[in-house]
């Protein structure tokens, strides 16, 4: 999301317009980020905990339903945050694709750093973390109320 941020300020010169584009960005950043971490930690619990694999992709089908709308939302705009910042189509799909490598760059890394944490550790985050992802607590806009109300207002998307 770094490469996000950093494309639209670039392209948003200079002045109070950018500093508000920048904050957008990391904003938006930051709740697309809540998504990716979510998949990053199923990731690392599949890889540890197979068995558990059924659970956990359950509870996030569960996850996933109740977060569809903003989740496709949020890609909606990060898409539009990249067409603005490119100068055509081929800056666009070279910027799109490197959007793209850095999320996944950037999940990756986390899983690492979860497949780093002492085993015992990494065993509670796994055993809690369907119940987690089935209950509110897990929502977007629960877990980052300011980035959230500071793209959407009141509203839902």
């Amino acid at each position: 999301m770094v490469f996000l941020c950093e494309a639209l300020l670039l392209a948003s010169g200079p002045g109070a317009m950018a500093q508000e584009r920048g904050e957008y960005a990391s904003n938006l950043a930051a709740l697309y980020g809540e998504h990716q971490w979510v998949l990053a930690v199923r990731e690392a619990c599949n890889k540890t905990r197979p068995k558990q694999q059924a659970d956990i992709d359950g509870a996030l089908g569960v996850w996933r339903e109740r977060h569809r709308q903003l989740i496709d939302d949020l890609e909606a705009r990060l898409v539009a945050m990249v067409k603005k910042a490119s100068r055509d189509q081929m800056d666009y799909s070279r910027n799109y694709a490197r959007s793209q490598s850095e999320v996944l760059r950037q999940r990756e890394e986390e899983r690492k750093q979860l497949l780093a944490l002492p085993k015992e550790d990494l065993q509670r985050l796994c055993t809690e973390f369907p119940g987690y992802l089935r209950d509110a607590r897990s929502d977007i806009p629960q877990r980052l109320p300011e980035e959230f109300a500071a793209i959407y207002g009141n509203a839902s998307p």
